[in-house]
């Protein structure tokens, strides 16, 4: 009779054990989301456009979490520039970024910064936009560096910012002579120098002091936002030549978003897909805004036609192009822009 005691005890242990993983299991599997707080870093002012933007995309993401996904964000350039912050990204110490992609860590993040692969909004839509194979290759390649890509950020196409009277604006042909900042990748050196220009390689960080003191006499490697919001009492002249298509990328640390409940990850790539939509919604109209913000300041900005544009674009590709074809490899190269 003991015996049978015995065994009938151990048999309802064993069987409340089993009932007790069940239901611990089932927990787990029901995905409960824990409360987390993300640091989000990006290079823009508050109250910017960008700013602005993030700031919605952090509330939608708060909202659809119930409050279990909160964000601290660190504007302007608070936690460092965007190279460095992109490198804090990828070991985690800062969870998120939008900002441009830095080619000091991967010569290829420069690649979507080339010039004249878009040159309306159209083609930068079908070009840029998520999903599509540059994108694709970009997302790629974040995650060789622990990075998980969320989506891109449509900015502005690019023109050149002069502190001294331009000399035949609208002639790709010309000659100037006039000194420009460049960013320090060969084919941003190539452009100017296609157009007349002497390319001066300097970090954007570098680029007021660098205009102020006549170093250089202009700049070459943003759009009409970035030059009014980075040095507009410096710009008399801008021409809107569209020389490339600036785009900024939402990154995550990807262990951080892996470690993240399926609630909450889908929440933030569903906010995120929504803010790059918006994105393409309202920045041609911003690049305008801004245009018009430049010549208020009393910036003269120089009028192109159509064909003037064409012009410019056939010079760059031509010149241009072999050379980012050879950085890039022929394949990659040919394969993004057997379209355009």
């Amino acid at each position: 009779m003991k015996k049978l005691f015995v065994l009938l005890f151990t048999c309802i242990m064993v069987m409340s054990l089993v009932a007790c993983g069940g239901s611990s299991g089932e927990s787990a599997d029901s995905g409960e989301s824990e409360a987390v707080t993300l640091t989000l870093a990006h290079t823009r002012p508050e109250g910017s456009s960008a700013d602005l933007a993030i700031r919605e995309f952090c509330d939608e993401v708060t909202e659809a979490t119930n409050g279990t996904v909160t964000f601290e964000i660190y504007p302007a350039q608070q936690l460092g520039d965007y190279s460095a912050v992109f490198e804090r990204v990828m070991i985690g110490d800062v969870d998120m970024q939008l900002a441009g992609l830095p080619t000091s860590v991967d010569k290829f993040f420069g690649f979507g910064t080339g010039a004249y692969l878009a040159s309306n909004w159209d083609e930068a839509k079908e070009l840029f936009s998520s999903g599509g194979t540059l994108m694709n290759e970009v997302s790629a390649k974040l995650d060789e560096y622990g990075i998980t890509y969320l989506c891109m950020y449509p900015n502005y196409f690019g023109g050149i910012a002069l502190h001294t009277e331009p000399i035949d604006p609208t002639n790709p042909d010309a000659t100037s002579g006039i000194k420009i900042r460049v960013p320090d990748l060969t084919q941003f050196e190539l452009t100017a120098e296609a157009f007349g220009y002497l390319a001066t390689p300097l970090a954007s960080s570098d680029t007021f002091t660098a205009l102020q003191t006549g170093v250089v006499d202009g700049a070459l490697g943003m759009g009409a936002e970035g030059y009014y919001s980075n040095f507009s009492d410096l710009v008399d002249y801008y021409l809107p030549i569209n020389d490339h298509f600036e785009t900024w990328n939402l990154i995550i640390n990807k262990e951080k978003f892996e470690s993240l409940s399926e609630e909450q990850q889908e929440a933030i790539k569903e906010a995120a897909a929504n803010m790059e939509s918006k994105r393409w919604e309202v920045a041609e109209d911003e690049t305008a805004e801004y245009e018009q913000k430049l010549a208020d300041n009393g910036t003269v900005i120089v009028e192109f036609t159509d064909e003037e544009l064409k012009a410019f674009q056939e010079k760059a590709r031509e010149e241009v192009w072999p050379a980012m074809r050879e950085d890039f490899g022929p394949d990659l190269f040919d394969e993004i822009t057997k379209d355009l």
